[in-house]
C-alpha cells in the first residue's frame, strides 16, 4: 500500500457505477446516473479466460461490464482535472478494480478526479462482425466505443463528483495505451478528452481489416457456424472466449508483426460501421488532433519481460532466426535484418537479442516515430523512458503502480523514487503544470531519462532510427 493511500480519509470513493448498456456485439448506449444508489462494491469485469481473483471484483466478470470507478478528493473548491485510466491486458484481460487500476493515489494528491474503466474484452469486445451486417452490424472495434462510451458518460456527469468536463487526460498501459491512441482516429471521440498519456502503448499494432476478418471467419468455423453468423448471439460466452483465445498467436514476433495478427484495434475505416477514419499514426501526421498534448513513454527493456518470465517459449535458439523472422514477419531485406542483428549480438544470448530487437522495434520506434510526428504537424509532444531500479528490472509493466499513484508492495527505495517520479509527471501533465516537466519534443528526439540507464535515449533513438530506416511500423 501507498503512502498515499494511507490517507483514506481525504478521498471519496464511487465504485461499480454503469455508464452504458450493451447487448451483445452491440453498441453501447450510454446511461444516465443515479445518485441515489450507494456505488460501495467494485462492478463486473469483462468475461475473460482463467481466474479471475486477481481482478478483484465484488461481482466476479460478466458480459455486463460496462462500468467504472471514480475517486475525488473529499476537500475541493472548484472544479478538478480528470484523469482516466484504461487498463492493459492485451485486450483479453483485465479490470477497473485491479490493484493497478487503483486511482485512489492520484486523488488523494488533491489535484485531480480519477477514474477507472471497464470494456469489454475478447470476442465480446474485439471480434470484427460488422461485414456480415444484420444484428451484427455494429460489431467493430466494441471494445473503443465502449471507452468512447464511458467518456462521453464523463463529459456528462464528471460535474458532480467536482470534475472538470473541459480538463480530461486520458492515460493507460500496454493495451490500455493502444486503446487511448485510437482516439485520435475517431472522430467520435473529439472533443472527449484533452490530452492523452500512453505508457508502453503507441499508435501503432493495428490490427489490419483482413486479419480482423480472417479471425472472425476462423472463430466462425471452429464453431461450425460460418453459414449462420448470428447464431454466435447465442453462444455461451466463455465458450466464445476460451475459442477465440485458442485461435490467436502466441508468439510475441507474430502478434507484433507488420501484419498483427493479433486481438487489438483493428483498422476498420474501410469496414462497414467504421470507428476509425484511418489510422491513429496517419492522422498525427497530418495533424487531424495537434490541439491534444501528448506524453509517450516506454521502458528500456520492454520485451524483457518474455526473456524473463516465458524465457523457453521466447527463445529463437540463433540469430540466424531473428533474422528470419525480421524478413518473413515484418519484410525486412535479409541484408539489413542482418546488420540490426549484427548491432545487438555482441555478447548476447538469442533470446537476449530477441528481447532488446522487440524492444526497439515495437515500443522505442513507434513511441519516437509518434512524438516526433505530432511535433511537426505543430502539436506538444513529451518522450519518457523508464529504467530499471534495484529489484525492478525496466521490463514491460514495471512502472504501473506510479501511473495510477500507487506504489508496489516491498519496492526498493530506488523504484519508490522512479515511480513517485512517474506519478508527479502525471499530475504535472493532466493538471497543465508544463513548467514541471521537461523539454517538449521538436525536430529531434527530446527524452527524459529516467532510472538506471542503459543508454542515453535520445541518442539510442538516432541509432534505431538508422537501424530501422525506411522499416514500416504499423
Amino acid at each position: 500500500m501507498s503512502l498515499l493511500n494511507k490517507k483514506k480519509s481525504e478521498v471519496r470513493k464511487w465504485f461499480g457505477i454503469p455508464y452504458a448498456k450493451a447487448e451483445r456485439f452491440g453498441k453501447p448506449i450510454v446511461v444516465p446516473f443515479d445518485e441515489t444508489i450507494q456505488y460501495d462494491k467494485t462492478g463486473p469485469a469483462s468475461l475473460q479466460l482463467g481466474d479471475s481473483s486477481w481482478l478483484n471484483s465484488d461481482w466476479g466478470t460478466s458480459e455486463d461490464c460496462l462500468n467504472l470507478n471514480i475517486w475525488a478528493p473529499k476537500n475541493s473548491d472548484s472544479p478538478l482535472p480528470v484523469v482516466v485510466y484504461i487498463h492493459g491486458g492485451g485486450w483479453e484481460y483485465g479490470s477497473n478494480s485491479q490493484d493497478t487500476s487503483s486511482l485512489f493515489g492520484l486523488a488523494s494528491s488533491n489535484q485531480v478526479i480519477g477514474v477507472s474503466i471497464n470494456y469489454r474484452l475478447g470476442a465480446l469486445g474485439w471480434l470484427s462482425l460488422s461485414q456480415y451486417g444484420g444484428r451484427l452490424k455494429d460489431a467493430t472495434n466494441l471494445g473503443l466505443q465502449d471507452i468512447i462510451a464511458a467518456l462521453k458518460w464523463i463529459q456528462q456527469n464528471i460535474a458532480y463528483f467536482g470534475g472538470d468536463p473541459n480538463q480530461v487526460t486520458v492515460t493507460g498501459h500496454s493495451a490500455g495505451a493502444y486503446n487511448l491512441m485510437a482516439l485520435l482516429a475517431a472522430p467520435s471521440a473529439t472533443g472527449l478528452f484533452h490530452r492523452l498519456a500512453a505508457f508502453s502503448g503507441f499508435p501503432s499494432r493495428i490490427v489490419p481489416a483482413w486479419w480482423a476478418e480472417e479471425l472472425a471467419y476462423q472463430l466462425l468455423s471452429e464453431l461450425g457456424l460460418e453459414q449462420n453468423p448470428e447464431e454466435l448471439l447465442a453462444v455461451d460466452g466463455q465458450l466464445l472466449t476460451n475459442t477465440l483465445s485458442k485461435l490467436l498467436p502466441k508468439d510475441s514476433g507474430q502478434r507484433h508483426g507488420i501484419d498483427n495478427t493479433t486481438l487489438a484495434v483493428v483498422d476498420d475505416h474501410r469496414q462497414p460501421g467504421a470507428v476509425l477514419e484511418g489510422t491513429p499514426m496517419d492522422m498525427i501526421a497530418k495533424g487531424v488532433h495537434k490541439e491534444i498534448d501528448l506524453l509517450i513513454s516506454s521502458t528500456t527493456y520492454e520485451a524483457g519481460w518474455y526473456v524473463l518470465n516465458t524465457r523457453e517459449a521466447f527463445n529463437p535458439k540463433s540469430n540466424e532466426a531473428i533474422v528470419d523472422e525480421l524478413v518473413n514477419g515484418s519484410r525486412i531485406p535479409r541484408s539489413q535484418s542482418e546488420r540490426i542483428i549484427d548491432a545487438y549480438k555482441d555478447g548476447k544470448e538469442p533470446v537476449e537479442v530477441r528481447g532488446e530487437v522487440h524492444t526497439d522495434y515495437n515500443f522505442t520506434l513507434p513511441k519516437a516515430r509518434a512524438a516526433l510526428s505530432h511535433a511537426n504537424a505543430g502539436g506538444r509532444a513529451y518522450m519518457l523512458s523508464v529504467g530499471p531500479t534495484e529489484g525492478s528490472p525496466a521490463v514491460h509493466g514495471t512502472e504501473m503502480y506510479g501511473i495510477v499513484g500507487g506504489q508496489l508492495p516491498n519496492a526498493s527505495q530506488e523504484q519508490l523514487v522512479r515511480d513517485q517520479f512517474v506519478t508527479d509527471t502525471i499530475l504535472s501533465f493532466a493538471t497543465g503544470q508544463y513548467h514541471q516537466l521537461w523539454q517538449p519534443v521538436d525536430n529531434q528526439p527530446i527524452v527524459k531519462d529516467i532510472g538506471q540507464r542503459p543508454y542515453e535515449s535520445s541518442q539510442h533513438i538516432q541509432h534505431v532510427f538508422k537501424l530501422f530506416d525506411g522499416v514500416t511500423r504499423t
